[in-house]
């Protein structure tokens, strides 16, 4: 499952109300891979913290009481197979005001027409008005839609940039705390590749491998060690030196980390989204393309989803324009330009022979070869 198209607003007619749309009022839209472009300021990390938010909301780690604006409105379209979900919630005061979702146009739930599609006969209307219905259980505990808290419960947030987690060893891989489902958190990494070991053996081990040693790292083996009654991960290079976890560049560690959690994710093939942050934070030029490429092949048209943002121009040069969302800021509103819903302008760009990261710094998302009359028309002045 991943989100197709989404829709959002908060602090709902408030001087500060924000909006998340598409090009002349459309949805933004998404696929397997998308890179977050924009201007200071334009929206990029709010646009991640909604992502993360709504799978909060669904995986139920969150309630309404929790939400950073009393009143909100999200419309997003999830895709899975060939089958189309489109989930629209809105909450005032922090309540649920109204919430619907549908499948291929077929109403599943419609909490105020109290309409829910699988039931028992205990339908829960009456659950508090700050909890999400699509996130509740019936009478035996099992999920109405448990595709949707599973796929909540897969999102990861990932920041390239944090260095907090690289020089925190843990008491205990062989398990985690059940409320703790954070990829940024060590424990779930080192249990994360305990796990991926176990199921898959050598099969999982040489899968990060590769991928490291694409980025120019010399890895031969990759396990879990012990200082002090806290473990940690390490990786041995050249067959012969050991690198423990804290000695590791930043840009090691996060690579190793990003290429267990891929390892374990396709092995299973599991449905996962991802938010990376700053992707490409502690790497050189050479391994940020490198890095984006692995990525690339490895999750397009898959069951994962990557959310990836970035100010360096040489990983936007890298990645080519239809992973692209721009977000152009308008006053209220982040306004995205993606190959969907702008499409000729995405593909006449490719006649100006000028680098990706001109797409940006020239406006052609917005104008198009208009962009090039203005130029035009300021030398005939």
């Amino acid at each position: 499952m991943i989100i197709k198209a989404l829709k959002y607003i908060r602090h709902i007619g408030e001087p500060r109300e924000w909006r998340i749309i598409g090009k002349d009022d459309d949805y933004a839209y998404f696929g397997n891979i998308n890179l977050l472009i924009g201007k200071n300021a334009s929206g990029k990390s709010r646009t991640l913290n909604v992502i993360r938010k709504i799978a909060n909301l669904l995986s139920g780690k969150a309630n309404l009481k929790q939400a950073f604006s009393p009143s909100e409105y999200f419309e997003l379209i999830f895709t899975e197979a060939e089958d189309e979900y489109k989930y629209t919630l809105s909450f005032k005061d922090r309540e649920v005001t109204d919430e619907v979702l549908t499948l291929n146009d077929k109403v599943l739930l419609d909490r105020n027409n109290r309409i829910l599609t699988p039931s028992d006969n205990n339908i829960p209307f009456n659950i508090p008005k700050h909890e999400l219905l699509i996130a509740s259980a019936d009478a035996s505990g099992k999920h109405y839609f448990e595709g949707f808290v599973r796929w909540g419960e897969s999102l990861k947030n990932y920041l390239f940039s944090n260095q907090l987690e690289k020089n925190r060893l843990v008491r205990d891989y062989i398990r985690i705390d059940d409320n703790d489902r954070d990829i940024d958190d060590t424990d779930v990494l080192i249990y994360t590749f305990h796990k991926g070991k176990q199921e898959f053996g050598d099969a999982f081990i040489s899968e990060i491998i590769s991928g490291m040693q694409d980025l120019g790292y010399y890895v031969s083996g990759i396990g879990i060690d012990e200082t002090d009654g806290h473990y940690g991960l390490y990786v041995e290079e050249d067959g012969e030196y050991t690198v423990s976890q804290r000695e590791m560049s930043q840009g090691m560690f996060r690579s190793l980390s990003l290429f267990v959690l891929l390892g374990y994710a396709r092995l299973n093939n599991l449905s996962l989204c991802l938010l990376i942050d700053d992707i490409g934070e502690g790497l050189d030029f050479d391994s940020s393309k490198k890095m984006i490429n692995i990525v690339v092949k490895r999750v397009n048209k898959s069951n994962m989803q990557f959310f990836m943002s970035t100010n360096d121009r040489y990983i936007m040069n890298q990645i080519p324009l239809r992973y692209w969302s721009v977000i152009d800021r308008k006053y209220n509103k982040s306004i995205f330009y993606d190959y969907t819903n702008s499409k000729d302008t995405f593909e006449d760009f490719k006649y100006t022979g000028l680098n990706n990261f001109d797409f940006l710094s020239t406006d052609f998302y917005r104008k198009g070869f208009g962009i090039m009359d203005e130029e035009e028309d300021d030398d005939n002045d």
